[in-house]
């Protein structure tokens, strides 16, 4: 009964939402079809319109020019499809199809529906400059068959005039019925397969269950029927009776190195050793079978991590156990962390991604003239335990809190009537009101603060939020994790506390979280690693002899990293290039990129590290490089120095940082050389296609056109941000762009992201190598068709940059 009404449920969940869906979905890709193509036709008649304005056409001929060329564009299956144009009174400029309309008042022109089809679409373009419009007219050129169509209309203001285009609705009714008959049948096939399979599994385990109970009631009175169980078993297992090892296999043996002399000689507790409890006593106590974790002794004095899988047996009033052993290797710890966070994590998951605007307390100001004992009344009066100490009571100049004001005044011998910006704290520490919740806490801990004020969207005070609010609200799973990482001693304890984040991020993609706070809990990870890496290779190496930074480049700089990321990263040192600064930091480096590769960060294939020392080097060598790179730049080499304009600071002097990033910023500035070479170097990555025919696609190589087209625009504009989000939307906000394609963009980049972490994350929990390849029969439908129109969409990148750089490429 449960297996028929979950079929009921599919098919009726089938019919009633997945159908519909599917339809709209289909039904909004053609309109998004039909807008995109009128865009096309739209920026068609812009560009002539501009040659005009640049006095290279009159304004006669460019319109003549305009509406030849539109009247010749088609498409759609039979290239039938067509564009129209009429102005605003409206007259039609251009039909291709309808010649004898063309000039002619079509104001009252109606269908036969009675449907003034021109006069609206005057009306929508006067009311919003573009919109969708119904009505019937002629099947393409054949002017005997009317029937219902949806076009999209956009005015284009400089000439008064409207283009459109539309589809036939019978076209799309077409297409949708064969797609429904299609996914019926899959439908009817995966049903009739479930029930066949649902049959096979209910009889065979009715089968292998009365095996199993008849088995188990031979085996309590046949040792030799044990004994057989024991030897075929594919664990490692042993059998103990009266506390004497009686039956083991085969894989126990290749497992210790013992004979079988040996280990029948040997007790429980010269085999096994437990955390807290003997053998003995464990084995006493158990009334069922259980699993715990043991240390397996073998011959050589290896010692190997196990779990034991506990069961008793009673053989002619004897009782013993059996011991079936399985060794804990990284999959194995990766899944019982997944389960020990699961709960915590699913508890804490919607404050996680809460920004802090949601916690935000209302302030209290008082002026900083006023006296030590004027704001302790103040806090008793308005029952807080903090205060915005004001100038001129807007200005925040500091903060002062309770205990602070206490242990101040306590400590400098204060009178009562000191003034308060004697106590203060100062500068005020502030934090947007979009950080998260993790992020803030992070924040405290590095500013050495219980609280933060935080400004709103027009950079204003907007209230405060406590450490204390804080911790109260949500123990955070990801800030345990991070926390951990800073206080770990050993290489091997941050490989352990690295296992748990893909068991973090696969809850998180499970409960709906957006790309950029998975993001932002991985690059947090990474970060944190790294640093206490970087911490435990000076206390092994020694204090380094000039300041430096640690930082990380390509993806990593970029805040990109995945599951599948090598290390790209460099050492930047203070002054000049010196013997003892040489040696001392590539032997820094080795241990540092070692131990990365050790905790699950592999080597970087072109050897991009630090431990390289051709990228372990002074900040004027550093500078020497990149104005190299800039003023001798050309398509072919600046591919492959591009990843180094991503720096970003990881550990270490982040001024070093700052100083060279300045020397970029300054180099670049003047060398229109350089940008055209960099934009003309993304022509390069090979635009990622989509069809029902492929087996898979890459996805590092679907993201490379949006992570250089981010990285040309941000240094052209001198942005600081290395992240390709951060990028596009700084980007969106420039004068001379086009704000929509932009934003398509970023929501591709979003969708393809998001992809694939739940790819990389998946795979690591199946016990597989993680990559970048998506296999395209893991998608739904509608997964499929989003990632046709998003590799569509990035298409466009190479015609963007083309127009904006076409003066010098």
């Amino acid at each position: 009964m449960p297996a028929i009404l979950v079929i009921v449920l599919f098919v009726v969940s089938f019919s009633l939402i997945f159908l519909p869906m599917v339809e709209k979905g289909f039904m909004d890709r053609k309109r998004e079809m039909i807008r995109e193509l009128t865009n096309s036709v739209w920026s068609i008649i812009d560009e002539y319109h501009q040659e005009s304005r640049r006095g290279n056409l009159t304004e006669e001929m460019a319109m003549e020019m305009v509406i030849n060329r539109v009247r010749s564009i088609r498409y759609g299956d039979e290239s039938k499809d067509y564009f129209w144009i009429t102005n605003m009174k409206p007259e039609m400029i251009m039909h291709p199809y309808r010649a004898e309309l063309n000039g002619m008042d079509i104001s009252t022109y109606t269908d036969p529906q009675g449907t003034m089809l021109f006069a609206e679409a005057v009306e929508k373009v006067s009311i919003s400059g573009e919109g969708y419009i119904d009505y019937w007219w002629q099947w393409k050129d054949d002017s005997t068959r009317i029937v219902p169509k949806l076009s999209y209309v956009k005015g284009y203001e400089p000439w008064g005039w409207i283009v459109g285009t539309g589809i036939y609705i019978e076209d799309v009714k077409e297409e949708m019925n064969i797609i429904r008959g299609r996914l019926v049948r899959i439908t009817l096939l995966f049903i009739i397969l479930i029930a066949v399979i649902i049959f096979y599994i209910t009889r065979q385990s009715l089968i292998i269950e009365r095996r199993r109970i008849d088995a188990e009631k031979k085996l309590k009175h046949s040792r030799s029927k044990y004994k057989m169980l024991v030897e075929a078993s594919a664990e490692s297992t042993m059998m103990w009776l009266d506390g004497r090892l009686v039956y083991f296999n085969q894989s126990i043996i290749d497992q210790t190195g013992y004979s079988r002399e040996e280990l029948l000689e040997k007790r429980m507790d010269e085999l096994f050793i437990l955390q807290n409890d003997s053998i003995q006593d464990l084995s006493k106590s158990i009334d069922q079978s259980r699993n715990t974790e043991a240390t397996l002794l073998t011959r050589g004095g290896r010692k190997v991590e196990v779990v034991l899988t506990i069961s008793n047996i009673e053989i002619n009033k004897k009782h013993g156990y059996i011991f079936i052993i399985k060794e804990v290797t990284r999959q194995l710890i990766r899944d019982k962390s997944e389960q020990m966070f699961q709960h915590e994590l699913n508890t804490s998951l919607q404050l996680m991604n809460l920004p802090v605007k949601q916690l935000i307390r209302q302030p209290v100001n008082i002026d900083m003239d006023l006296t030590i004992i004027e704001a302790a009344e103040m806090m008793n009066r308005k029952h807080t335990e903090l205060l915005f100490v004001t100038r001129n009571g807007r200005e925040v100049v500091g903060l002062l809190h309770n205990e602070g004001l206490i242990a101040r005044a306590f400590a400098c011998k204060k009178n009562y009537d000191t003034r308060i910006f004697e106590v203060m704290r100062s500068p005020v520490p502030y934090a947007k009101e979009n950080l998260l919740l993790f992020e803030a806490l992070l924040l405290m801990d590095k500013e050495d603060t219980d609280y933060l004020v935080i400004k709103n969207h027009q950079s204003e005070p907007a209230g405060f939020v406590s450490k204390k609010d804080l911790l109260e609200a949500q123990q955070n799973v990801s800030l345990s994790l991070i926390r951990n990482i800073e206080k770990a001693e050993l290489v091997s304890q941050l490989q352990s506390l690295y296992d748990k984040l893909p068991g973090i991020l696969s809850l998180l993609l499970g409960t709906g979280s957006n790309y950029r706070n998975i993001e932002h809990i991985s690059t947090a990870v990474s970060d944190a690693i790294a640093t206490r890496v970087v911490e435990l290779a000076i206390e092994r190496t020694g204090n380094p002899p000039v300041r430096f930074a640690f930082i990380s480049l390509g993806s990593e700089g970029r805040q990109e990293q995945t599951l599948k990321t090598d290390q790209d990263n460099a050492i930047i040192y203070h002054g000049e290039k010196s013997r003892e600064a040489d040696e001392y930091f590539l032997e820094l480096s080795t241990k540092i990129n070692s131990w990365l590769n050790d905790i699950g960060y592999k080597y970087c294939i072109g050897k991009i590290m630090a431990s390289n020392p051709r990228w372990c080097q002074p900040v004027s060598k550093w500078k020497e490089y990149f104005r190299k790179w800039v003023e001798n730049s050309d398509p072919e080499s600046i591919m492959d120095t591009s990843i180094f304009f991503d720096l970003r600071h990881v550990y270490g002097d982040k001024s070093l940082v700052e100083e060279l990033k300045t020397e970029i910023s300054n180099i670049t500035d003047s060398q229109a050389v350089f940008f055209t070479h960099l934009a003309h170097s993304v022509h390069r990555f090979k635009a990622v296609t989509f069809s029902e025919k492929q087996d898979s696609i890459d996805l590092k190589k679907a993201i490379m056109p949006l992570v250089g087209f981010a990285r040309v625009y941000a240094l052209k504009n001198n942005f600081n941000e290395t992240n390709t989000l951060l990028r596009l939307n700084r980007i969106i906000a420039l004068e001379n762009i086009n704000k929509p394609f932009v934003n398509e963009i970023i929501k591709a980049y979003e969708y393809l992201m998001l992809l694939r972490f739940r790819s990389q994350t998946a795979k690591i929990l199946s016990n597989e190598n993680p990559d970048n390849i998506l296999r395209i029969d893991e998608l739904t439908s509608i997964e499929k068709i989003t990632l046709k129109a998003v590799l569509s969409e990035i298409t466009e990148i190479y015609t963007q940059l083309s127009f904006d750089f076409e003066g010098t490429m």
